[in-house]
């Protein structure tokens, strides 16, 4: 039965619309409510948690709705996200339980909208913690980088058994660093976190893409590792959730290093070297170059919460170093 209350989808019908709207509690919470109501849940209170790509709203009833649009690549993220959570299901990784899914507008002529209900991430997120946290929670910290390195290669090893994005041969992901490859210096340029003369040597730095795969078998990757996709306990005692796996790839586990170590760490590179440690991580002495490489790759602005001054780097090497070096 269809919700008076219910706002109008079609007010969305751009990206700057969807831009205006994916985030406003109050178009979408009847929204959310009708979703679980579909699918026999409790909704409780509902509220927007913060910022996110996708509208998404969680109950204090344990669950969360995301709800995905047409724009801002929303097929593409929904595609991936269900796929990710198909392929995860039993992994020993601290994941929330998808529980349904459905479609605000099934069977209509437009975009169905459709959504996923998955358990809610208990405990705050990785930049809540650290934000908080006083010089004697250093060692707490440098512990759960530790338990996430051991997390992340749980959760490189689990098999590629996805129909489409995470299958073995995928070229969802050698393509993507392809086109990031012919874009990232005028990308960067744009932003402005880096000195014109360093960028003009980067199109001879990065290899040819298939070399840089070469001989590497693809495993489960997360690309978007920031500081509020994962989750820790409380009284900072552990790693206690996984979220957002709309930008997954069978590709190289070093790619998904480079937002958690820019983003979620803030180019810290004791946290950094804590969680190779925990992930028995292999660092040779190529590892700042090839980590730059992937750097310039991502598919990101990687640099936007790195707390350092970079502008006056013009030489690749030093760059490398000052962002990867753990020796």
């Amino acid at each position: 039965m269809q919700n008076n209350h219910l706002a109008d989808l079609s007010r969305i019908n751009s990206d700057d619309s969807y831009a205006e709207l994916r985030n406003d509690a109050a178009f979408w919470e009847p929204w959310a409510r009708h979703a679980l109501d579909e699918l026999g849940l409790p909704a409780g209170e509902l509220r927007v948690p913060g910022e996110s790509t996708n509208p998404v709203l969680i109950s204090d009833t344990g669950l969360a709705v995301k709800l995905y649009g047409e724009h801002w690549c929303g097929p593409e993220s929904y595609a991936s996200e269900l796929e990710a959570y198909e392929v995860l299901a039993g992994a020993d990784l601290p994941v929330p339980k998808l529980l349904g899914r459905g479609e605000l507008r099934p069977g209509g002529a437009g975009w169905p909208w459709p959504y996923l209900v998955i358990e809610r991430a208990t405990g705050r997120t990785w930049r809540e913690a650290a934000d908080a946290a006083g010089p004697d929670d250093r060692p707490a910290l440098l512990a759960l980088a530790r338990e996430f390195g051991a997390t992340l290669r749980r959760l490189h090893a689990v098999p590629l058994t996805g129909p489409a994005v995470l299958r073995p041969d995928s070229r969802t992901f050698p393509d993507l660093l392809k086109e990031r490859r012919e874009a990232t210096v005028a990308d960067h340029r744009e932003w402005g976190y880096l000195s014109p003369g360093l960028l003009d040597a980067v199109p001879a730095f990065l290899p040819d893409v298939d070399e840089l795969l070469a001989g590497r078998e693809p495993r489960f990757v997360h690309g978007d590792l920031h500081g509020t996709n994962l989750f820790v306990d409380p009284g900072l005692g552990g790693i206690s959730g996984l979220i957002d796996f709309t930008d997954v790839y069978a590709g190289d586990p070093r790619y998904s290093l480079v937002q958690l170590h820019l983003n979620a760490f803030r180019a810290d590179r004791e946290l950094l070297a804590a969680l190779l440690e925990g992930a028995d991580w292999d660092v040779s002495d190529s590892f700042p170059r090839e980590m730059l490489q992937f750097t310039f790759l991502h598919d990101f602005e990687v640099l936007e919460e790195t707390p350092l001054d970079l502008t006056g780097i013009d030489d690749i090497d030093e760059l490398a170093r000052r962002l990867w070096g753990v020796g």
